[in-house]
């Protein structure tokens, strides 16, 4: 779980060691922008609370997946030391390490040490795929702080997320800690340099806070604005590979500044000359399949034959049934759906649109 920049001193956390690993200069880029959240973050965030603490109150939509958590956790638990609850071992929750020097710290979920074994969980409540514990950067930089603080010989590293079935774990022996230490820190150092390299990808820039301005997705953009649309298909196989990683990051980027020109189009609609703000195509859902049924039935706008023929009330399907049945129009059978479901037909409003101004 993430804490704010002022508990991390500015140093890099696990919690971003996958995003650091990839682009070493994204921790520096990141530094001067606030942390953002979301609707999921927030509800993640009082998931692991309740996970620290059975009694914190959550909405009770979230209760579930944090008893499952629970019960997954326990299971992990057994598989490190068989008799833990006679025998448990010391446990350590949402408590930061740091490296020596305060070099890089992190922040487990649960930590539990006994009889030199020491075991490592991350809660995941969200429901996207993230890498097994054995290829985890976070659980890896854990790992690391974990042998820095106790004398033990083998850290097991698991990852639970009741959204996406069962835990991942992964046992790193006392063999194998130098190795891993090595790795930690040569990224550690790379981040440190004053020559910390950029690096644009769909992953690393998917979250990152200084997208707007990073000059290696800049510099991408720039290469690609460069391409004539119409001459696509010249391009050789060699120049496509090494064009094809960074569409993520410029994808990324555009969606980034088109919301922003958005929200101050909201606010001050004549801000752009030329520009303007216009509701997407929305879409509309039948939310009561057997009561449409029963309405299209009673009104004799269609026959059970043809009914049969839209099965899953797909709009367009049915509309073309209405159609053919009442011999109208497609518009006409548009009215004619319209009328029949009423409150039963619920339209969803199209994105907004950045559009030239007519």
């Amino acid at each position: 779980m993430n804490d704010t920049d002022d508990i991390r001193k500015g140093r890099p956390s696990a919690s971003s060691a996958h995003y650091n690993t990839l682009c070493r200069g994204r921790h520096k880029m990141c530094m001067p922008f606030p942390d953002e959240t979301s609707a999921a973050a927030i509800d993640g965030t009082a998931q692991h609370f309740r996970m620290e603490n059975p009694t914190f109150k959550i909405r009770e939509d979230l209760i579930p997946a944090t008893e499952t958590a629970a019960e997954q956790r326990d299971s992990v638990i057994g598989l490190v030391w068989n008799d833990w609850k006679s025998n448990p071992p010391q446990v350590h929750l949402e408590q930061r390490l740091w490296y020596r020097g305060d070099r890089f710290s992190g922040q487990a979920d649960y930590v539990g040490v006994r009889d030199g074994k020491a075991l490592i969980i991350d809660y995941k409540f969200g429901r996207g795929a993230v890498s097994e514990a054995a290829t985890n950067q976070q659980l890896m930089w854990l790992a690391v702080l974990i042998d820095c603080h106790y004398k033990v010989e083998q850290v097991t590293v698991a990852i639970v997320q009741p959204h996406a079935g069962t835990p991942t774990l992964h046992t790193y022996v006392r063999e194998e800690f130098n190795k891993i230490r090595r790795r930690v820190l040569a990224v550690v150092r790379d981040i440190d340099s004053p020559h910390a390299k950029l690096r644009s990808g769909e992953v690393q820039c998917r979250y990152c806070k200084a997208i707007n301005i990073c000059p290696a997705v800049e510099g991408k953009r720039n290469a690609l604005s460069k391409l004539d649309p119409e001459k696509t298909t010249d391009l050789t196989n060699a120049h496509m590979a090494s064009i094809l990683p960074s569409l993520s990051a410029i994808r990324l980027l555009c969606d980034k500044l088109e919301d922003e020109a958005i929200e101050r189009l909201r606010e001050r609609p004549e801000l752009f000359k030329g520009w303007e703000l216009k509701t997407g195509s929305g879409r509309r859902e039948i939310t009561d399949p057997a009561k449409a049924y029963d309405d299209l039935i009673k009104a004799k706008v269609i026959d059970e034959s043809g009914l049969s023929r839209a099965m899953n009330l797909r709009l367009d399907k049915l509309k073309r049934v209405l159609q053919e049945y009442n011999e109208v129009s497609f518009r006409e059978a548009d009215t004619i759906m319209q009328d029949t479901l009423g409150e039963n037909l619920k339209k969803h409003e199209g994105k907004v649109k950045l559009c030239r101004a007519e």
